[in-house]
């Protein structure tokens, strides 16, 4: 019987954890971000893009990374003979299908670019008659032959079982024989391809497979069910020690196992894998903006809202000491702690967002006392606005720059043009610029004229969001615009408020300037 109810009955989850720490140690991670993940709608590589992920994934400290299907596409081609001559730690692996003639097989011999291999089979018997569309004997045959052919040359192959635990539930006995047929292969990894089975399905799977087979074991989780990270740590307990996953999760449909999730708990809250994984974020981020492919804000770890507080009452406990309201300290994976004001923010919130841009104050500070209320009294207040009213009490600096005017035409074709003139100092200039939509002509133009005055190349523009506030009232409703900004030191963000969504953004855009220029202040 394979089912939840046995599976906690007879005490398997005292055992998973005890086999975990055993079967842990000689963990191999293998990455397919670069062919799972492309598979992920909207996601598409360039020969460069592949070039480029393939050392980070690299420097990062994957054993395997799967670099693509050669045959499939000329791109693809390219990139193994490219990676061929490339100094990197990590292998980099091929990937295709099993042959009814291996010899013969053109597809199945360009795979030999590459110094890894790996091929996948057919385990379901559904799959074998309804799709592959060849006898179970004649399956069988293709995956020995196929896999004794590449060894033949010298390659180390890994031999994905395909679709394995839907045919184990359906045929175990065919199941198994198709493992067999691969025993020359270096490891062979189990794949949940469909996502939907359970965890104590892959725990007793896995382990009956243990028993059966003496090659290295490996484990390919999808998500579709949401269990992709529990079901790989599932499978380790019973043996699988060759783990695959991608980065931010990609993959078709739900995608596959995270290493985003996977890593920081079998390093920072299971201690079962002894590296440094700070870079994580940074490697995630890299990713996101390669594909295009946003990571969701309340993903663990590695979203943007993981370690972003809000409430007062958990702001003041975090700063009373962090655990009251985190379960790992964000430095542990390259983040930072971050404090989002509202209503309910009181004066030890604002200490704190003010001891972060180096202002050391008091809850009785008046300059505190004073903000607080106007941050309880307003709507539309970020610490970015703190600090821009912390500068303006405190440092008596005069404004970077002071918008003056500025007008908007709107095109055909949904192009825009701003013209506006700003006051720097006692100078009064005017710009203009032509841009996708108003907004965007009118962050050029401003960005046109604040470049006479200041250098602000490293500002980027990384999020722009606007949100309805009182939908009852149709057209005449009011807007939140936020904009988030990035440099090469940190992220802020900003919000404009109106029932204009133009003028929403032109003070979220403004305020996010003046922001970097009263921290950076880089004059021309």
């Amino acid at each position: 019987m394979i089912g939840g109810k046995r599976w906690v009955s007879i005490g398997l989850f005292k055992d998973f954890v005890k086999n975990l720490k055993l079967n842990s140690k000689g963990l191999v991670l293998y990455d397919t971000t670069l062919r799972d993940g492309a598979q992920t709608p909207g996601v598409t590589f360039s020969l460069e893009d592949k070039i480029n992920i393939t050392k980070k994934l690299s420097d990062f400290g994957f054993d395997y990374i799967e670099g693509g299907w050669p045959s499939s596409n000329p791109r693809d081609m390219e990139y193994f003979k490219k990676v061929a001559g490339m100094e990197i730690n990590a292998k980099v692996a091929s990937f295709g299908m099993t042959s009814k003639n291996p010899k013969e097989d053109k597809m199945l011999n360009d795979l030999l670019l590459a110094e890894v291999v790996t091929i996948f089979g057919k385990s379901w018997d559904l799959h074998v008659r309804d799709v592959l569309k060849v006898t179970l004997e004649q399956n069988i045959g293709m995956i020995g032959e196929t896999i004794d052919y590449l060894k033949s040359h010298g390659v180390e192959v890994i031999y994905d079982a395909e679709h394995f635990f839907d045919g184990f539930k359906s045929n175990q006995d065919y199941c198994i024989e198709t493992l067999k047929a691969a025993k020359n292969a270096d490891c062979i990894v189990l794949c949940d391809t469909n996502g939907g089975a359970l965890p104590w399905e892959v725990y007793e799977i896995t382990a009956c497979v243990r028993k059966k087979i003496s090659n290295m074991l490996g484990i390919h989780c999808h998500n579709d069910c949401g269990f992709a990270v529990i079901n790989t740590l599932a499978s380790i307990s019973a043996g699988a020690v060759h783990i695959q996953g991608t980065m931010n999760g990609l993959g078709e449909r739900c995608g596959n196992m995270d290493w985003c999730e996977f890593l920081p708990i079998i390093t920072l809250k299971m201690k079962l894998w002894n590296k440094n994984i700070n870079s994580l974020y940074n490697l995630s981020l890299y990713i996101e903006r390669m594909t295009g492919f946003s990571v969701a804000k309340n993903k663990p770890f590695v979203g943007e809202n993981a370690f972003t507080h809000k409430a007062g009452v958990h702001v003041d406990a975090i700063i009373k000491n962090p655990l009251a309201y985190e379960h790992i300290l964000p430095e542990l994976l390259g983040r930072e702690r971050r404090f989002i004001l509202s209503e309910q923010i009181g004066r030890a919130g604002i200490v704190k967002v003010a001891s972060m841009h180096g202002y050391k104050l008091s809850k009785d500070h008046p300059v505190v006392k004073e903000i607080t209320n106007m941050v309880k009294s307003a709507k539309g207040f970020t610490d970015t606005d703190v600090y821009l009213l912390l500068s303006r009490f405190l440092d008596k600096k005069r404004e970077p720059f002071k918008l003056l005017s500025y007008k908007i035409e709107v095109k055909s074709k949904g192009m825009a043009r701003t013209s506006l003139s700003i006051k720097v100092g006692d100078e009064v200039v005017k710009e203009h610029a032509q841009g996708v939509g108003p907004v965007h002509s009118l962050d050029l133009a401003l960005r046109k004229a604040l470049s006479r005055f200041y250098n602000i190349e490293d500002v980027v523009l990384t999020n722009y969001r606007v949100r309805i506030l009182n939908e009852e009232k149709a057209t005449a409703a009011s807007v939140e615009v936020y904009i988030e900004f990035r440099n090469n030191k940190e992220v802020w963000s900003t919000l404009g408020i109106s029932d204009d969504i133009i003028k929403a953004s032109e003070e979220a855009l403004v305020k996010g300037y003046m922001f970097y220029l009263t921290k950076y202040s880089k004059q021309s």
